[in-house]
């Protein structure tokens, strides 16, 4: 099934760019950015992030990026640090419902590969589980660390000055450890 997909998106790629003739704003491009990261429980923190981006038609365009996030703070109980620190290798599919030579407005879905360690905390009751009324919980921490994937929701604006440099904002909603929003500016030069 991956292989299919893979040579039917070759193919896509091979054929629009030998039958369009569309903007030439609209070209292969690296970006780099940084982004806030709103991160469940309730962390805050930033993100860096590199991508190589590539159309595949006048409409569709498709990415390869890296992103590394750290989050960290106290959304449970004040005496544990709880924080994510994060590296992700993200596939993107976007469709640009909106492009002109100045400026494109894009949509789109992907897939995120994720390296992830995490420090939480979470309530136990002596011998009764996790709810037991009445009672005060002790708080304990759990260290998590592994690889997870999940699904990116994303759109962006990016804006086209005359030489091949433009600027732009991101915003994503990615499910992989766990529920993260991720948005922020950044800069990319076409070629």
């Amino acid at each position: 099934m991956k292989q299919s997909l893979f040579l039917l998106l070759t193919v896509i790629t091979i054929t629009a760019h030998a039958q369009s003739d569309f903007s030439e704003k609209n070209t292969s491009s690296i970006r780099l950015g940084g982004a806030y990261v709103r991160d469940f429980p309730g962390l805050n923190g930033a993100a860096a992030f590199a991508e190589y981006s590539f159309p595949i038609n006048e409409w569709f365009q498709a990415g390869i990026g890296l992103k590394h996030i750290e989050t960290s703070g106290y959304p449970r109980v004040q005496t544990i640090r709880e924080y994510t620190r994060a590296t992700t290798i993200d596939l993107n599919l976007m469709f640009v419902p909106y492009h002109t030579d100045n400026a494109a407005i894009r949509i789109g879905t992907g897939y995120s590969l994720s390296r992830y360690n995490a420090k939480r905390s979470y309530p136990v009751f002596e011998g009764h589980g996790t709810t037991v009324e009445g009672q005060a919980p002790t708080w304990k921490e759990y260290d998590a660390k592994g690889w997870t994937r999940g699904v990116i929701l994303s759109a962006e604006y990016e804006y086209y000055f005359e030489s091949n440099i433009s600027i732009g904002a991101k915003i994503a909603l990615s499910k992989a450890y766990s529920d993260i929003v991720v948005g922020g500016p950044f800069v990319s030069v076409r070629f």
